[in-house]
């Protein structure tokens, strides 16, 4: 992408934030998600999970309500703006085509993003639509030997979402997979596991990998598809434009404006987006670490993120790719698969991306990480690539 390239995409996202394209399509929903009226799982030992994810289409792009929990819901509407009549509801987990991502037809002073999604039934506030495609992939026949004798790979989820089969009782796993509203416990598009062992699903006869993760999280296992789980390379991980002089990272908070990111080399600006940025603290702080220059001490290919309930409600999130702590108060720039509020001021503190965008983020920046670990702290000042993060009116 050359400079003139670069920053007219610049300029597009930052004035409009909008996002536009996507693919036509025809036909209904896809799958329904979570309704209210659905019966959670026995918490007995059991390698089954009673719900089976739909025959997504091949390939086709996607969009799967992922804002919210199981019961939550939003209006369907018949035209894209908030005053629109309803058509219907689409459930948290719903899926549909993605025919078309447009920007409102009557703005709505009260919201940064301007973006609806237009799906068969009606248009859905593009904030709660994650995109989403379904591509099978190959089963390995057996998982890559590691330098400790051990074997494993790191894998990418390539579905919307996929069912878990636990291998303990539901209610002695972590609370992401024990709370009582996570009726049939899944995995989603973009999030990435660290995989330990193959098997054939004794009832299906199908390949599943087992799955865990290495950060943050205890030593759980759960068995998922093979076929919907993306082998992540070596070379995945190599670093991008390792001999560039002057890497930093600028983000820009902004109370009524959209929130943005941007890597530069020297004084060239080589990738800008908009990502989700945290708001203010009650004593009037904000909760993204504000300062020049940080010194970035830890970066890891995938990461559980977990803080308990307060005022302004917790969170548990397993699978978290491409994570680069910049801030030792827990602050990361990271993958998000949970919302696509991307411009707001959204997150609980960390820097909230895009998982493609995220991706390249991780991999320029400094240092590079082996592949078995996947995960390293920084010896000391001076080794990463600095994060500067400003308040701007």
């Amino acid at each position: 992408m050359n400079k003139k390239e670069r920053l007219s995409r610049r300029e597009f996202l930052k004035y409009s934030a909008l996002a536009l394209g996507g693919l036509a399509l025809s036909g209904n929903r896809i799958s329904n998600g979570y309704a209210a009226g659905d019966q959670a799982l026995s918490t007995d030992l059991s390698f089954q999970n009673d719900d089976t994810a739909p025959e997504f289409p091949i390939g086709k792009l996607l969009g799967r309500i992922c804002d919210g929990r199981h019961g939550t819901r939003y209006e369907i509407k018949t035209e894209p703006y908030i005053n629109a009549p309803s058509v219907g509801m689409a459930w948290f987990d719903d899926v549909f085509e993605w025919k078309n991502e447009v920007i409102a037809k009557q703005v709505d002073l009260n919201r940064i993003n301007q973006r609806w999604v237009e799906v068969p039934e009606g248009y859905i506030y593009a904030d709660y639509v994650q995109p989403v495609r379904h591509v099978p992939q190959e089963v390995v026949n057996e998982l890559p030997e590691m330098p400790d004798g051990s074997r494993g790979m790191w894998v990418e989820i390539t579905t919307p979402y996929s069912p878990l089969y636990l291998t303990k009782s539901k209610s002695n796993y972590q609370y992401w997979l024990s709370r009582e509203d996570n009726v049939n416990p899944r995995v989603y598009y973009s999030q990435v596991f660290w995989a330990i062992d193959i098997r054939q699903n004794p009832t299906t006869g199908r390949a599943q990998y087992l799955l865990m993760q290495k950060v943050g999280a205890p030593a759980e296992n759960y068995w998922v598809d093979a076929q919907v789980c993306r082998q992540i390379m070596p070379d995945e991980i190599s670093s991008l434009h390792p001999d560039a002089d002057g890497k930093r990272i600028e983000i820009q908070v902004r109370p009524r404006g959209i929130q943005t990111l941007s890597c530069f080399e020297g004084n060239e600006e080589v990738f800008f987006t908009t990502v989700a940025t945290g708001g203010r603290n009650e004593d009037g702080s904000w909760s993204t670490p504000v300062g020049n220059r940080f010194t970035p001490w830890r970066k890891n290919i995938a990461m559980h993120y977990s803080q308990a309930e307060t005022l302004t409600g917790g969170f548990d999130i397993p699978g978290v790719g491409w994570n680069f702590g910049f801030h030792p108060d827990g602050a990361f720039i990271h993958s998000t698969f949970w919302h696509n509020a991307f411009g707001n001021l959204k997150s609980a503190g960390c820097v909230n991306m895009r998982p493609d965008e995220a991706k390249w983020v991780w991999r320029w920046v400094d240092p590079q990480i082996p592949y078995f670990e996947g995960d390293a702290t920084a010896p000391g000042l001076g080794v990463t690539t600095p994060v500067t993060v400003e308040v701007l009116s």
